[in-house]
């Protein structure tokens, strides 16, 4: 899980600082917009089985470049509707576990597809991270820094989709999106389940 996330955030710093060095009298960072939203996360595929439609709650930022492209951060944080436990393995045994949160975290890469005086459309690829939290207890937590104290799913998230946003005045912007979700769990190891991974996701944001 750190190390996916430690390669997400190189793959932002790195972009970043590319755009800068194109032109170095444009910043991305003047022109970056701040949303939050929800939406609804919907399994699909053998991942309903086990979880079923819940909301979520997104904070997002994006970063607009030249050449109608743009890079964003998108964080979700999901309260799993779930439906049946699945096995974990643990280093000492396996168990039964339910979920009690899902974060899916992405940096998204943006297109432009089409733009007029009130709306903007673009095409969006997502890869990031997922991370499901267990009820689970760590048998070898000691309550020291750095340590979980219970048992955590992690996966690589990929995420394409569409997002439309629209202009009513110069106060007020909205964004309405639709994703894809996929993220293995069952690479991650720990699952014994084949538990699925994919997920429609529709949502509606404020930008700020």
């Amino acid at each position: 899980m750190k190390f996916l996330c430690s390669v997400v955030v190189f793959v932002f710093a790195m972009s970043t600082l590319q755009s800068q060095n194109d032109s170095s009298a444009y910043n991305p960072f003047d022109n970056a917009t701040f949303a939050i939203g929800g939406g609804v996360f919907m399994p699909q595929g053998k991942l309903s089985s086990y979880f079923g439609t819940a909301p979520f709650l997104e904070l997002s930022a994006n970063f607009p470049f030249r050449r109608k492209k743009a890079i964003g951060l998108t964080l979700q944080v999901v309260i799993p509707n779930q439906k049946d436990d699945f096995l974990y393995r643990r280093t000492i045994d396996t168990i039964q576990v339910k979920s009690t949160m899902m974060l899916n975290f992405t940096v998204d890469f943006k297109k432009s597809l089409h733009t007029s005086t009130k709306g903007n459309l673009e095409l969006k690829l997502g890869l990031g991270v997922s991370g499901i939290t267990t009820d689970a207890r760590n048998p070898f937590y000691s309550g020291e820094d750095g340590e979980e104290k219970y048992e955590i799913v992690s996966s690589v998230l990929f995420s394409p989709g569409l997002e439309y946003q629209y202009e009513f005045n110069e106060n007020s912007k909205f964004i309405i999106g639709v994703s894809v979700n996929y993220a293995p769990y069952k690479v991650e190891g720990a699952v014994r389940e084949d538990i699925g991974g994919l997920a429609f996701v529709p949502k509606i944001a404020y930008v700020f």
